[in-house]
Formats: structure tokens, sequence, C-alpha cells
């Protein structure tokens, strides 16, 4: 199942080896601390893996969206019939300023994040310190919306789960046992002048990669099991997902960043797939 929005970093490709990494359907409750556009939540939640959830995010506006989406996908569909179409690229920076006015509810405010969405640069998402989304327009031939069918099923996939602004921190510690965690961070840069902090007015620097994998062997101590993302560094696999506190790696896929301008820029990137807990059962090497 595909998210309904564009998003730097989405998983919606490797979402079957994220699944596979569960090792089995949750009986307990999935949460998502770093949601994003849901692409993981949705793969499990449509194949029957997921019953329960709490799907979260730093980022209060994303999270009005997917909470329009389940609850109020009409009123999405007629507010984004008010939005520009033939003349989308002339108005972009109209509707960005109007974005950023807000107010950031309802079913106004979501459909302006999924036009914006799908109108500015490669789905990337950026604010300033200030809280402003700054994101330039993109360089596509036609404006592209999803179906409303698509709309629909989406809504359908998250009438079961809870929907929350909350930091990362407090949503892990509710995980018990037989709980799923499944955490995409935002990654540790592959060079020091590759660090990206925009996607919200609030860094995620090391500091919070190392409490991250601290609250993860937590709850993997409590009984469940957590699989993380992340760029495949030496300071990723040593300092925060180092093997001897309980890590293991199950999936290392290559996968192409699409945020440089320049397309030949656009090389592949190693990734690492973690998972931890839960303690007590024998462990897959």
């Amino acid at each position: 199942m595909k998210p309904l929005l564009k998003w730097a970093g989405g998983k919606a490709r490797l979402a079957p080896q994220i699944a596979d990494a569960f090792q089995g359907p949750c009986e307990g409750t999935f949460f998502e601390p770093f949601v994003g556009s849901a692409a993981v939540y949705l793969h499990l939640r449509s194949r029957g893996l997921v019953k329960k959830a709490v799907l979260s995010d730093a980022n209060d506006k994303l999270v009005e969206v997917h909470r329009v989406v389940r609850d109020d996908v009409e009123g999405l569909f007629a507010a984004l019939d008010d939005l520009p179409q033939d003349d989308w690229r002339d108005r972009y920076y109209e509707v960005r300023e109007t974005f950023n006015q807000g107010p950031c509810k309802g079913a106004a405010h979501a459909a302006r994040f999924l036009w914006l969405n799908r109108a500015g640069f490669n789905g990337l998402y950026r604010e300033n310190r200030k809280g402003i989304y700054n994101v330039p327009i993109g360089s596509y031939a036609r404006l592209s919306i999803p179906k409303a069918d698509h709309f629909r099923i989406v809504s359908e996939l998250l009438q079961d789960a809870e929907i929350i602004c909350g930091d990362f921190l407090e949503v892990i510690d509710a995980a018990r046992e037989d709980d799923h965690v499944y955490c995409d961070p935002p990654y540790v840069p592959l060079t020091k002048t590759a660090c990206f902090t925009g996607y919200h007015s609030s860094p995620f620097g090391f500091e919070e990669q190392r409490a991250l994998a601290l609250m993860a062997r937590k709850a993997a101590f409590r009984g469940a099991r957590v699989v993380l993302s992340n760029h495949d560094l030496p300071v990723v696999r040593n300092e925060l997902y180092p093997a001897d506190s309980g890590f293991r790696y199950v999936a290392k896929p290559r996968v192409a960043r699409a945020i440089s301008r320049n397309a030949a820029s656009r090389k592949k990137v190693a990734e690492v797939i973690a998972a931890i807990g839960p303690f007590g059962e024998q462990e897959v090497a």
C-alpha cells in the first residue's frame, strides 16, 4: 500500500524488509514514533500484521494530516478542490504563504500540506528555526494528486490507529511485552557537511540518537521487539546499535537518495535495519 505523501527517506520500498525484521505479526500494540508518511504502518496493516497502533511524530502539522485522512477524508477532498490545479506553478508560493500563516488544523490545513508535498521539491519537508515551511517549488510537468479511492483506502487503514503528536522517548516508553516498535529517526549524517536537521524546528542531533538507542534497549528488556533504520556507518554499528548490547543487523539495503538537485549526484547509500529484543528468548544470529 503506497502512502499518500511523497516523503524524503520514506520506507515504502523497504517496508517488506522491515516487516521481516519483526519476525511475525504484532500481538500487542505497534508503536511508530517517527511516522513520516506512515509507509511502514500501511504495509503492515494492509497485510494483517498489525491491529492496534500508536502513530506519532514531533511534527504537529504532519500529525494533523494523518488525523484528517482518518477522520474527515471527504472534507479533505473538498478542501483539495479549492486549491490551484492548472495554474499550480504560478500559485505555489501563494499557497505556501497561506500554509505558513495557519491555522494548522482541519481539512484546509491537511489539503495545503498534501498539495505542497506534491508540488514542492522532491517530497522534502523542511522548516527553519521559526517553524516556517520553506521548500521551493518542484520541477514537475504536472501536479499529481492521489485518486479518491487511494485516500479512502488509507483512511480505512488508519481507523484503528491512535495518532498523536509526541516526544519519541515518551512513545517508546509505553511499549511493553508483545508490542512492536519501529523507529525511523532523522539519520546520522554521512558526512559533517551533509547534516539535515530541518525536518522540524527542533533539531535531532547525536544526543537524541543516543537517547533513542537507550530507549530501544529498555523497551526490549520490557519484552518489546524494536526495529530501527539508520545509515550504515561505524558510529551507528559500534556506538549506537552495538552487537554486544543486543542489537543485530537483519538487512543492509542500498537506497537511492533523491534530495540532490543534480540527478547525477543521487547515488545509492548503505542503510542498516537493526533489531533488538525481546530479551529472554533465543535470538537469531
